[in-house]
C-alpha cells in the first residue's frame, strides 16, 4: 500500500485544563470535562442518527457496565459517511477532542491510516488477549498492524420473490452461478406493458457493472493489487457485462435506459413486484418484511452472491464500519475499551446492524433486524443460512485514484449498456483510459 498519498492535517493541539484561582472554579472545571473523581469522557464521532439507530440506548448501557467512562456521541445525524469525514479532518486540524472515529469504506480507512491519524491496536489487543482472525469477518489490518475494530459488516445476497419462485417451481438456491441467476431472471420473468414483472433489476452504482468481479478473493476491483494494472481486460470484468448484456438481450431485465431515464429505484422496482430479484446488501434485511407499517405483499426469501465460476467458493464482497482510536487521544485505553465492547456485545444489543462479529448470535440478530418489519413475510431459514454461509471476499485497499478510474469505466459501461458500442469496444476504451489514470498517478 502507498504511503505517500496526503499530508496529515495540521498540527495536534493538546488543550491543558488549567486551574482556576479558588476552590469553586477548580470544581466546576472538572464537571465541565465530565472527568471529575476519575471518570473520563470519550468522545465518539460518526454519522449515523442517534435515536433512530439507538445510540443513545447502547452508550447507556455501555456506562452503566463501565461507570469510569462516560461516551459523548458527535454526529451531524446526515447518513453522509464520507461528508463527516470531512468535517472529522476538519476537527483534528482544529485541535477538538477526537477519540474514537468511526470510517465507513477501505479507501477512507487506509488513507487515514496512512496519515498517522489512527492509534496502533496490536498491544490493546495483546492485553485483552483474543484472537483477531477468530473474532472479527473483515481483516483491518495494514502492513501487518491492526487500526481497527469492525463494528457493522456489509455484505451482498440476493432477495428473492418467494411466491414468484413456488409459482414457476423453482427452488430457493444454497449455490449458484450468474448462469444460474440469469436462467431464473428467465423464468421468473412474466407479464407485458406496465403489468410486466422483470425476473431482475440491476441498479445504477458501479457494483453492477462488475458483478462477476466483486466477491473474488483475488483482483476484484477495477485496478489489480499492484496498484499498477488496469483489470478491465480480464476474463472476471468481461464476464461481468456479459451478465448485463444477456438480461437485455432476453427480455430478462428491466432496461438501462428505463432505469435511467425514469431514475428507478431498486426498492420500490422489488416490492413493488417490477422485479422478481435483486442483488442487493445487508442494508436490506430489516426492510425484506415491509417498512413503515406495510407489510411486503409477498414474502422474501434469500440466496447468496451467486459465483463466477462453478468451482468458485461461497463468497461475498464484504465490508464494515471501521472503528478506530485517535492517535491524539488523551484517553486511548478508555477508547479502545469501547470499541471493542460496541464490535462485540454493543452492536448486538443495539439491533440495527448486522455485526461483524463471528460470535454474535445471528438469530438473535435476526430477530432484531426484522423487529420493525414484518417477519412473517420473510423467509428466516433462507437468510440464517445465507448469513452463516457466505465467506467475506478479500477487503482489497483501492489506489486513492479510484474516483478516476471508476467514471472512465462507467462512462465506458454506460455507453455499451445503451446499445451504442460493442462489449470489445467498450474493454479496449476503458482498458485504455484507466491504465493511462493508473500511469498518471504512479509515474
Amino acid at each position: 500500500m502507498r504511503k505517500s498519498w496526503f499530508v496529515l492535517m495540521g498540527a495536534l493541539l493538546i488543550a491543558g485544563l488549567t486551574a482556576c484561582s479558588d476552590g469553586e472554579g477548580s470544581e466546576e472545571s472538572e464537571a465541565d470535562t465530565g472527568e471529575n473523581d476519575g471518570e473520563v469522557t470519550v468522545r465518539l464521532h460518526h454519522w449515523y442518527n442517534e435515536s433512530q439507530d439507538n445510540w443513545d440506548e447502547v452508550i447507556a448501557s455501555f456506562e452503566e457496565e463501565h461507570p469510569n467512562i462516560n461516551v459523548e456521541s458527535v454526529t451531524p445525524e446526515n447518513n453522509d459517511a464520507n461528508e463527516t469525514m470531512k468535517q472529522i479532518d476538519l476537527a483534528a486540524s482544529s485541535g477538538d477532542q477526537l477519540d474514537v472515529i468511526m470510517i465507513n469504506d477501505p479507501a477512507n480507512y487506509a488513507q487515514r491510516v496512512s496519515q498517522g491519524m489512527f492509534e496502533p491496536l496490536d498491544a490493546f489487543i495483546e492485553d485483552v488477549d483474543f484472537n483477531y482472525d477468530n473474532d472479527y469477518r473483515v481483516d483491518t489490518s495494514v502492513d501487518g498492524s491492526y487500526y481497527a475494530l469492525p463494528g457493522k459488516y456489509n455484505m451482498n445476497f440476493v432477495m428473492m420473490n418467494q411466491d414468484a419462485l413456488e409459482k414457476n417451481n423453482l427452488d430457493i438456491p444454497t449455490e449458484w452461478t450468474w448462469e444460474d441467476y440469469m436462467d431464473y431472471a428467465a423464468e421468473l420473468t412474466e407479464g407485458e406493458g406496465t403489468d410486466k414483472m422483470y425476473g431482475t433489476y440491476f441498479h445504477t452504482w458501479i457494483d453492477y457493472i462488475k458483478l462477476a468481479a466483486m466477491n473474488q478473493m483475488k483482483n476484484n476491483d477495477l485496478v489489480k493489487e499492484d496498484g499498477e494494472t488496469s483489470n478491465i481486460n480480464s476474463d472476471i470484468m468481461r464476464k461481468s457485462l456479459e451478465i448485463r448484456e444477456r438480461g437485455h438481450d432476453e427480455g430478462s431485465a428491466v432496461p438501462y435506459d428505463e432505469t435511467i431515464s425514469q431514475d428507478l429505484n431498486y426498492r420500490d422496482q422489488y416490492f413493488n413486484e417490477s422485479a422478481a430479484m435483486i442483488m442487493t446488501g445487508s442494508w436490506m434485511i430489516n426492510e425484506s418484511g415491509g417498512i413503515d407499517g406495510s407489510p411486503s405483499p409477498f414474502t422474501t426469501a434469500f440466496a447468496p452472491y451467486p459465483k463466477a465460476y462453478e468451482d468458485d467458493p461461497v463468497t461475498t464482497p464484504a465490508g464494515a464500519d471501521f472503528l478506530s482510536v485517535y492517535s491524539g487521544s488523551e484517553h486511548k485505553e478508555e477508547a479502545f475499551e469501547f470499541i471493542r465492547w460496541y464490535t462485540t456485545e454493543g452492536i448486538v444489543e443495539q439491533g440495527k446492524y448486522l455485526p461483524d462479529y463471528k460470535e454474535a448470535d445471528l438469530d438473535t440478530v435476526v430477530d432484531n433486524l426484522l423487529a420493525d418489519s414484518d417477519p412473517e413475510k420473510v423467509n428466516k431459514e433462507s437468510l440464517l443460512r445465507v448469513l452463516e454461509d457466505s465467506e467475506a471476499a478479500d477487503v482489497t485497499i483501492p489506489p486513492p485514484f479510484i474516483g478516476e478510474v471508476a467514471d472512465a469505466y462507467m462512462n465506458e459501461s454506460d455507453a455499451f449498456l445503451l446499445g451504442e458500442q460493442d462489449l470489445e469496444t467498450t474493454i479496449t476504451n476503458a482498458d485504455d483510459q484507466v491504465q493511462e489514470i493508473i500511469d498518471n498517478n504512479t509515474e
